[in-house]
């Protein structure tokens, strides 16, 4: 059997099928069905721009136009991470109501990616559609995919969505550990002046606790970093913890350019390719 749809991009068209009447071949028939187009971004300026999610409706209407879809909804998840469950996607959920009670056929969407990232939710998805007799159009996968091959399409892109973002997520945590060694302090700037830091680490030294260093900082007439003029145990701690992360960031800075500035084995100034 083979199994062609019309002249075309594959990634355009979620082509149906039914069988010839001597049943030894599959011919391709247009759907004439309601469509609700999905799109979703996950962070706050993708949302802001609106340059993703129009993007993504643009694929469905393209798709909807070659394949006689009428769209009849377009739901947009802003701000909201593929590795969130579908339960917990108010809009998406009202999508699949549609969809189960008849008043859609079809759920379109750019990439399977934007639907989620979880090998186990995508295929609760496909699942879904199956049971309740619904089409899952993911443009980005080959057409006429349905039954035991439509499962395996879904399970594997899924598995490479989910491996591309915990790659990422390792690449993040690599560049961010490499920043920290380097001497880069995260977190809000302090807002403790000099002085400040220098008298609480000097009365820490001096073994004075939580409560004497607030009471100290309150006498000296020194403003705590909201503008008030009495200071707590808790901003104390906050402020010593300030001066520990400052003390670790230059540590690392100190560290990382003694590295660069060591001759390695050979006598040799070090390499500045990891510089």
């Amino acid at each position: 059997m083979q199994l062609m749809p019309p002249e075309g991009p594959a990634c355009a068209r979620i082509v149906h099928f039914r069988h010839s009447p001597d049943m030894n071949e599959l011919t391709y028939e247009p759907g004439e069905f309601k469509a609700i187009s999905y799109a979703r971004v996950s962070t706050d300026s993708q949302a802001a721009s609106g340059l993703g999610t129009d993007a993504q409706h643009r694929a469905v209407d393209r798709a909807a136009a070659a394949q006689g879809w009428q769209i009849v909804d377009r739901i947009t998840d802003d701000a909201v991470s593929g590795k969130t469950p579908t339960e917990h996607r108010p809009l998406l959920q009202a999508a699949l109501a549609q969809l189960k009670d008849g008043r859609a056929q079809v759920l379109a969407v750019a990439r399977s990616d934007r639907l989620a990232r979880s090998t186990i939710e995508l295929l609760r998805l496909y699942e879904r559609s199956q049971a309740e007799g619904w089409t899952l159009a993911v443009l980005d996968f080959p057409a006429g995919l349905s039954g035991p091959e439509g499962r395996m399409c879904i399970g594997f892109r899924a598995l490479v969505a989910e491996f591309e973002s915990d790659m990422a997520r390792i690449r993040t945590n690599e560049a961010l550990e490499i920043a920290r060694l380097r001497g880069t302090r995260f977190g809000r700037p302090s807002r403790h002046s000099e002085p400040t830091k220098q008298l609480a680490s000097r009365l820490r030294s001096a073994g004075h606790s939580l409560a004497q260093i607030a009471a100290a900082l309150t006498d000296a007439g020194i403003a705590t970093p909201t503008g008030g003029t009495a200071w707590s145990r808790s901003s104390a701690r906050s402020l010593l913890r300030t001066i520990d992360h400052d003390t670790a960031a230059r540590a690392n800075a100190q560290a990382h350019q003694q590295a660069l500035t060591r001759p390695d084995n050979d006598g040799d100034p070090p390499s500045q390719h990891g510089a």
